[in-house]
């Protein structure tokens, strides 16, 4: 078999540690530990998930991302600066708020690894590797990618990538007033109607 069709497999294990504080869980999306030094339990470059847990204790959905400074990047999270409900702030917060609504419980957790090496750079959880912007990247996708496998369960909330016209029609809609923004939908939705309608008589 010529090598460079060849595929090489190997498994990167995720273990998503929770963030206590004490020995105990802590509910580091709605405040800070009061003395400093486990404030410092946050401090630095992370690749993160925030798990959203069942009365049951199971994991229903989850968000992944990853922070040059996690213990900035945190405060977004707690009192979101935008008010548009499609931000990643705004919806991580109130999943945050519906999630405790049903009597669940949400758990910050830092991704720690086994240490590998790709093309002589060594990865790991270290800061210093995870103070590489392209090594939390890497994790983060790799992270991502995983949770996409097993979406549904729990459920990804991360968005997932959008194509250039879909990017394009999001810019124009918030671009107008919400009367002008119906009338476009509407048309949109017309034209997709056209298109399907054409299509059927084709197939007839």
């Amino acid at each position: 078999m010529n090598a460079v069709n060849s595929v090489e497999s190997f498994t990167i294990p995720l273990n998503w540690q929770p963030v206590l504080v004490g020995g105990a869980a802590f509910p580091w999306h709605r405040e800070s530990p009061k003395p400093w030094k486990d404030r410092e339990l946050i401090k630095g470059p992370r690749v993160y998930r925030w798990a959203f847990k069942t009365r049951d204790s199971e994991i229903e959905a989850v968000y992944i991302g990853q922070s040059e400074a996690f213990h900035n990047r945190i405060a977004g999270y707690r009192t979101p600066a935008k008010a548009n409900p499609n931000d990643t702030d705004v919806m991580v917060n109130n999943r945050f708020a519906s999630c405790e609504e049903r009597e669940g419980t949400v758990e910050l957790q830092f991704l720690e690894i086994t240490a590998f090496e790709i093309n002589g750079q060594l990865i790991d959880a270290s800061v210093k590797s995870l103070g590489n912007h392209e090594v939390r990247m890497l994790l983060e996708s790799i992270a991502i990618l995983t949770a996409k496998s097993e979406h549904p369960n729990p459920v990804l909330l991360n968005r997932l990538s959008r194509n250039v016209h879909e990017k394009g029609l999001e810019s124009v809609l918030q671009s107008m007033v919400p009367k002008r923004r119906i009338e476009f939908l509407e048309s949109e939705i017309d034209k997709l109607n056209k298109q399907a309608r054409e299509a059927n008589a084709t197939q007839k």
